[in-house]
Formats: structure tokens, C-alpha cells, sequence
């Protein structure tokens, strides 16, 4: 299962990173850090043949599955760092940055936080947070909670 939740996360990680960089604007931050550490990823040629296909992807497939899989992978390497064990310590580092991101969201609906509210948004960060922790501590093999 250790194994299996390091490897979920590094696949969910490259996965959000390879929606950004083929299908996102190029107006985006990242296409300039790569432009400084001198790779041209926006003339590439599979950006060219990725980009075609960018008419056919849902919205939720563009802006919002690759935040949950970042928070997904975030959710699985704490969970592996703290080696399964859930307690006062690890439960701050594991929940921090997904609730920062739930009550962002939420923030944005409510008008106290600027941004466009998106239920798919907070859908997919909702799931991104809870599938690892569901997978993790219902599995008969990981170790018992400790709260």
C-alpha cells in the first residue's frame, strides 16, 4: 500500500502538470519559468498536436481535475511521509493545505475572497482530499488511527 499510495501521488502530480503545460494558456506563469530555464515548451511539438484536441476537453478536464490531482498527490505523499499514522501532528500537515484550498473556494462564493466562485472547483479539491484519506485509513492494512 506504501508503495502504491508514492506512486499515486507522483502519477496524479505529472498528470495536473502535463494538463497545464499542454492544454492551458501560454499566458500562464509556468510557460515563462520554462522560458528562463531556457525550454520551449510552447513551440513544442507535442504542445502543437495537444493543443488541437483543446475544443473537445470539458472545462472541468482544464481548470478544475488538475488542482484536485494536486491536492490528491499533496494528500497522498503527507499521508505516506507520516507513514500512515494519523495523529495530532500529522493531521494539521495533511488537512492544512486542502482546507486552505475548500475555504478559499468557498471564500469565493460568499464574496469575502476575490475570485470567481466554481463548484467544480470545489468539487474536485473536495474529492482530491478525501479519496487518499477513504483509500488510506478504511484499507485493513494500513495501521490504526491515532488521534
Amino acid at each position: 500500500m506504501k508503495n502504491k499510495l508514492f506512486f499515486g501521488s507522483i502519477i496524479s502530480l505529472i498528470f495536473g502538470i502535463a494538463i497545464y503545460l499542454l492544454f492551458r494558456t501560454s499566458s500562464l506563469k509556468v510557460f515563462g519559468w520554462l522560458e528562463i530555464l531556457n525550454i520551449d515548451f510552447l513551440n513544442s511539438d507535442i504542445r502543437k498536436f495537444s493543443i488541437k484536441y483543446l475544443e473537445i476537453l470539458p472545462n472541468w478536464f482544464l481548470y478544475s481535475l488538475p488542482d484536485g490531482l494536486w491536492i490528491f498527490s499533496y494528500v497522498c505523499i503527507m499521508i505516506y511521509i507520516w507513514n500512515f499514522k494519523l495523529n495530532a501532528h500529522s493531521f494539521f500537515w495533511i488537512v492544512t493545505i486542502p482546507l486552505i484550498a475548500i475555504f478559499s473556494e468557498i471564500g469565493q462564493a460568499i464574496n469575502v475572497i476575490p475570485g470567481t466562485f466554481d463548484f467544480c472547483d470545489l468539487l474536485f479539491y473536495i474529492l482530491g482530499f478525501s479519496i487518499p484519506i477513504l483509500l488510506t485509513f478504511n484499507n485493513k492494512h494500513s495501521k490504526l488511527l491515532k488521534l
